[in-house]
């Protein structure tokens, strides 16, 4: 099994687009069949297989002629190695995120690496993510905000709270006032609201917007008398749609 994902993968990069194409299809399939139900040691398999090409190796760490140090270059392209990634999604487990963690150090690989994580359920992945925050680039950040707002976890929503609360990037930190709004927790409410006196309009309307889906969802997870309060402060001072929708809502709780 090693030699053939490790020639399928030596395929990937192929210059002729068909086998290329044709290496890459017989790698899902065998992810798609190794991650049924009953495949456990399959899927170990063949997603340790897919980690180790990942970051294989062609060129160790070496000088340069000045006694400078030249950094290890990969075995794979970065288009290769994102297809590895988005390959380990289908099989990875927690012994795979170390794997994940030090592509995404890589510019060219990091968001298929970041891709990979959110499909990853493992507590390992969450705490990859978290730390995935403190990464460079407004874009990428997003991103992981977006895969932590889905875990649905404890660990996740403090991380989220801290970057809505003093992230540096406003993009960043308006993007995790938005997926705070999926945990239908009522000490969520305070973060968003206080998301809502921003001085950017733009991003307080979407503060707002944020505490009237926190509201719904606080009303559809049986926390009527939380969902009431948060409308009622929406109702007070947000503008006249989300004031609407705030109304609705009293009346739907009462």
């Amino acid at each position: 099994m090693a030699s053939t994902i490790q020639e399928w993968v030596a395929q990937l990069g192929s210059e002729n687009a068909a086998e290329a194409f044709k290496a890459y299809k017989q790698l899902e399939e065998t992810a798609t069949r190794a991650s049924a139900p009953g495949s456990e040691a399959k899927c170990a398999e063949v997603a340790a297989e897919l980690a180790a090409e990942l970051n294989a190796i062609k060129t160790p760490a070496t000088k340069n002629e000045k006694g400078k140090d030249v950094p290890p270059q990969p075995k794979y392209s970065s288009t290769v190695r994102g297809k590895i990634c988005r390959l380990l999604a289908c099989v990875g487990g927690a012994n795979q995120v170390p794997a994940l963690v030090k592509a995404i150090g890589e510019l060219e690989v990091r968001e298929m690496a970041r891709w990979s994580l959110d499909r990853n359920r493992s507590e390992a992945a969450t705490d990859a993510l978290i730390k995935a925050l403190n990464e460079v680039g407004t874009e990428f950040r997003v991103g992981v905000v977006g895969s932590l707002g889905k875990r649905k976890c404890a660990m996740a929503m403090a991380a989220l709270q801290d970057v809505a609360n003093a992230d540096a990037e406003p993009e960043v930190r308006i993007n995790a006032v938005e997926v705070l709004a999926n945990f239908p927790e009522p000490a969520n409410a305070d973060v968003i609201l206080k998301a809502t006196q921003c001085a950017c309009p733009l991003h307080s309307t979407r503060a707002w917007k944020a505490a009237v889906r926190l509201a719904e969802n606080l009303r559809k997870a049986g926390k009527k008398s939380d969902a009431a309060a948060l409308d009622r402060k929406i109702g007070s001072g947000a503008p006249a749609a989300q004031k609407t929708a705030a109304k609705i809502g009293l009346a739907a709780t009462s």
